[in-house]
């Protein structure tokens, strides 16, 4: 089948890497592919790094010249291409789309929608999405639930896919769990917790920074030590360092900075947490960390109910609770894997025949 990925992201966020993701899988499988998407953005980058034929086009712009242009643009490619799915990531431009599949039916259309905002439930978004669209995919169930009790889409027509990844990459590696341990000054009777991901307040590092000062300063657990894997964003490393001085953990914990070896990174860990006080309609690091075989402690954001193993389930924010979950958490872990991901979106698309 040929399918045109609408992707016009501005950064390479959980969105963009969900939907570039399935562009690759679908590729590997032998469909052809197009990802359109902003031009130079770091979406349609990361395409053409993965050999993908792209297409670039400024899809966000309220100018109604380049509109114009872009309608031309997009009927020339539709033409050329002639694609039997157009699947769209985000809503800017889905509206053309959505009216060109009513009045030409020449392809089918998905949209696809891994956004913890709500969708505008007006008329006119109703009826692009009620009558003029063949598919709705979520990356949660929680956002399905909007489009079948807010939105009244039928239920066959929306349908939750949460991604997956390459499980022959993310698979635990002994060598560089045993070099990065070395590296950070980690030994094997020590208890790793680890965070993994960029620096910012949504991500709850201080809620973890709490927990584990607790953990060894109350609790007792003197083999416990924190890694932090990730880089500055809103958070600087200096925030970081300042918050492990307040809470006294600063000789027992580890800031890793941006890795290549990230793989290596979270095999050297004993268990991963997802703190999270927002966001997360997709986690794509959950499904990473076990991957490589490390269980998860989540909070109750988002998708991470649905995708953790529920006895590792924290309320978001309740340092209490997650001082609990680190401390008994379950070993057990939700493989998800770019085959889940293929089988479950085409046998999604075929249902549409």
């Amino acid at each position: 089948m040929k399918f045109l990925h609408i992707i016009n992201v501005r950064w390479y966020n959980a969105t963009a890497w969900y939907a570039v993701n399935l562009s690759r899988i679908l590729r590997d499988y032998n469909h052809e592919v197009i990802v359109a998407g902003l031009p130079g953005s770091p979406p349609i980058l990361k395409a053409k790094e993965y050999g993908l034929k792209t297409f670039e086009l400024d899809f966000n712009s309220n100018n109604p010249l380049v509109i114009l242009k872009n309608i031309s643009n997009v009927n020339r490619l539709i033409t050329d291409f002639k694609p039997d799915i157009v699947v769209c990531h985000r809503g800017e431009f889905f509206w053309y789309f959505a009216l060109k599949r009513w009045l030409s039916k020449r392809f089918k259309l998905v949209r696809v929608r891994g956004d913890r905002r709500k969708p505008k439930t007006d008329l006119i978004n109703r009826f692009l999405h009620n009558n003029c669209t063949d598919l709705i995919i979520t990356s949660g169930d929680f956002i399905r639930s909007i489009y079948l009790n807010e939105m009244k889409v039928p239920e066959h027509k929306v349908k939750t896919i949460y991604g997956g990844v390459d499980t022959s990459k993310f698979r635990f590696s002994l060598e560089g769990r045993k070099r990065v341990r070395d590296e950070f000054g980690f030994d094997e009777n020590d208890f790793v917790v680890g965070i993994v991901g960029r620096f910012d307040y949504v991500k709850g590092h201080e809620d973890l920074i709490k927990a584990v000062s607790v953990i060894y300063h109350e609790k007792g657990v003197k083999n416990i030590k924190l890694f932090l894997i990730g880089f500055d964003t809103t958070i600087k490393t200096d925030d970081i360092k300042n918050m492990l001085n307040k809470y006294k953990i600063e000789e027992i914990s580890k800031i890793s900075g941006f890795r290549n070896d990230i793989v290596d990174c979270m095999s050297a860990l004993d268990l991963g947490v997802v703190a999270s006080h927002g966001s997360e309609a997709i986690c794509r690091v959950g499904f990473e960390l076990m991957s490589v075989g490390i269980p998860v402690v989540a909070s109750n954001v988002g998708v991470l109910p649905e995708i953790i193993p529920n006895e590792n389930i924290y309320p978001a924010k309740n340092v209490e609770k997650l001082i609990e979950k680190i401390l008994n958490h379950k070993k057990e872990i939700n493989l998800f894997s770019d085959e889940d991901f293929y089988s479950q979106f085409i046998e999604a698309i075929e249902s549409l025949k």
